[in-house]
C-alpha cells in the first residue's frame, strides 16, 4: 500500500543525509567539563558513552518499518496473511492495534503516511554526508518508535535473551527511555495540548508557557483554531506543529525533510562556550538532564 503523497512526491536520493537531533547521534564519547570534579556527574556521562544513540533511533526505524509494513501487507491481502512474511500472529483489529502500538502517530495520521515517512527517515539516516532537520511530524514518529526498540531491549537484557546482543543499543546496560528523548529530542510541540506519559521537564518548560497562553485565548472566547495560529506567530512553532496540531493532512512539502549545507553544522555551536570559564551548550544541557535524573537513568528504570 503506498501513501497517498507519495505518489505525487516520489522519494529523492537521500543516500547522502544525517538527520539533526538535539546531540550529534553520531557521537558518544563526550566528556563533560565537570565530571572530575563530581562523581556522580561523571557516573551518569559514563552510563552515557554506553549509549548508541544512533543505533537506538536507526534500531526503532527499521524495527517498526518491518512491523508496520507486515500490517499493511496483511490488510491489503483481505486480512490473511502474506505467505513471505514471518509474522505469526496478526491483530483482530488493526486501527486498535495501530493506536496501541504508535500512540503520538496515529494520534496525527494513517498507517500509510507513518509508512512513507519512514522510508523518508530511513533513507535520511543512511550517510552522513548532508545534514536534514526534522518536523514535528517526524519527531512524533521517532518517539514512538525510539520508545518501542527501548521497551524491547531492555526486556531482552533483563531475561538475559539473546536479542539484546542482536539489537546492540548500548554496552550491556538498559537505556532510559525518557533520559535519552530529554538529551536528544531538539523539541516536543507534537505534545502541545496533551498529557504526556513522562515528565520532560527541560523539554516541556517551553510546552507549558504555550499552553497557558492557548489556555487563556480560549477562555477570552476565540476559536481554537484561530488560537493556535496566534501561538504560531507568537512562539515561532517548528515547521510542521501548527498543521499536525490542526490534524491536516500531511503534504508532500511537510513530508520532507529540510537539508542544511554541511558547512552549516549545527553541532559544531554545542561545544563552544559563550565565555571563559562558562560551560558549552551541550555540557549545560547533558548537566540539566542529570539533576532532573536523580540517579542513574537505568537504575532508575
Amino acid at each position: 500500500m503506498v501513501p497517498h503523497f507519495w505518489i505525487s512526491n516520489p522519494i529523492k536520493d537521500s543516500s547522502n543525509t544525517m538527520l539533526i537531533f538535539a546531540k550529534d547521534i553520531r557521537k558518544r564519547d563526550h566528556v563533560h567539563a565537570r565530571e572530575e570534579f563530581d562523581p556522580a556527574l561523571r557516573s551518569y556521562m559514563d552510563y552515557q558513552r554506553k549509549l548508541f544513540p544512533y543505533t537506538i533511533i536507526r534500531g526503532g526505524l527499521d524495527f517498526a518499518y518491518k512491523e508496520l509494513d507486515d500490517i499493511l501487507r496483511y490488510v491489503d491481502n483481505d486480512h490473511e496473511a502474506p505467505a513471505d512474511v514471518s509474522r505469526q500472529d496478526f491483530p483482530a483489529d488493526v486501527p486498535q492495534w495501530f493506536s496501541s502500538r504508535f500512540p503520538w502517530t496515529s494520534a496525527f495520521m494513517t498507517m500509510e503516511d507513518m509508512h512513507g515517512l519512514m522510508v523518508r527517515l530511513i533513507g535520511a539516516m543512511d550517510s552522513f554526508r548532508t545534514l536534514e532537520t526534522l518536523t514535528a511530524w517526524h519527531l512524533a514518529v521517532l518517539y514512538d518508535t525510539t520508545h518501542n526498540i527501548i521497551e524491547i531491549y531492555n526486556a531482552a537484557l533483563k531475561d538475559k535473551l539473546d536479542v539484546s546482543r542482536d539489537i546492540h543499543l548500548s554496552s550491556g546496560v538498559p537505556v532510559a527511555f525518557e533520559d535519552f528523548i530529554n538529551n536528544h529530542w531538539p523539541h516536543l510541540e507534537f505534545m502541545l495540548l496533551s498529557k504526556p506519559d513522562f515528565p520532560h521537564a527541560n523539554l516541556l518548560e517551553r510546552n507549558f508557557l504555550i499552553e497557558d497562553f492557548v489556555k487563556a485565548q480560549i477562555g477570552d472566547g476565540l476559536h481554537p483554531l484561530e488560537v493556535l495560529k496566534i501561538a504560531n506567530e507568537k512562539f515561532h512553532l517548528h515547521r510542521g506543529t501548527l498543521e499536525l496540531l490542526r490534524r491536516d493532512e500531511i503534504t508532500p512539502e511537510l513530508a520532507d525533510l529540510e537539508i542544511l549545507k554541511i558547512e552549516d553544522d549545527p553541532f559544531d555551536a554545542l561545544y563552544l562556550s559563550n565565555n571563559e570559564g562558562e560551560m558549552s551548550a551541550i555540557d549545560l544541557d547533558y548537566e540539566r538532564n542529570y539533576r532532573d535524573t536523580g540517579k542513574l537513568p537505568h537504575l532508575a528504570n
